[in-house]
């Protein structure tokens, strides 16, 4: 997929790197040549210093051939406008914008936009949105096949064990987050719906007999 990240922040920078990780055609633009300093060095794509709401440093960065189009700088407007301009001048199939300002999401609503609020895994629910990994890593080991993924307790899961949750989905659990509050779990330690759980699994895949009880961040809460 050709994917254009507008916004090179904390976010921004993290999308582009799993993105790129993932095999995919990347270009970050940014209007500060500095902000590309948060992308790590391994990062294989393109960066390009210009606006996002620009026409003409949009179709530098490939928008005429983009699949996906992700606006996460640190301002609403900007982020809204360059979705629309994605999806009404240059047909783009899938756009997300970040979004600040809660107050407005009634309206980004009724427009049809589609946008991920807050703060926590911001990132992971804009992979999500973009519908590119189903579990995206966050860490991910250059040798091997293991990723640390954050998964999330759906209701049907509600109530099993941690052996019993490892042992569906051919996973690890290291962490477990609930009501504000991170442990380190025991095998009979039971789990409740929405724990956030952080796990090592096989290729970004849990086991076929965990569907269904583990979701992605991104689908289970609010971000």
């Amino acid at each position: 997929m050709h994917v254009i990240i507008g916004g090179c922040g904390r976010v921004g920078a993290q999308l582009a790197e799993q993105l790129a990780r993932g095999g995919h055609d990347v270009v970050v633009i940014d209007a500060d040549p500095e902000a590309f300093d948060r992308i790590g060095s391994a990062f294989n794509g393109e960066t390009l210093i210009g606006s996002i709401i620009n026409k003409d440093t949009l179709q530098r960065a490939g928008i005429d051939k983009a699949d996906a189009l992700a606006a996460v700088t640190d301002l609403d407007n900007a982020n809204l406008m360059a979705v629309q301009i994605a999806r009404e001048l240059f047909d783009v199939d899938v756009t997300v914008a970040r979004l600040f300002n809660p107050q407005r999401e009634e309206s980004y609503r009724k427009i049809g936009v589609t946008y991920v609020s807050g703060t926590r895994l911001v990132a992971r629910a804009i992979m999500k949105q973009l519908d590119i990994d189903r579990f995206p890593p966050h860490v991910g080991f250059t040798e091997g096949e293991i990723d640390i993924v954050e998964l999330v307790v759906t209701e049907k899961g509600h109530g099993m064990t941690v052996s019993e949750m490892q042992n569906r989905g051919d996973l690890r659990i290291a962490a477990v987050e609930r009501d504000g509050r991170t442990r380190i779990p025991a095998g009979r330690d039971r789990l409740v719906h929405d724990d956030l759980l952080v796990a090592a699994i096989r290729g970004g895949r849990t086991g076929r007999r965990a569907r269904g009880l583990l979701t992605s961040p991104a689908t289970s809460r609010r971000v």
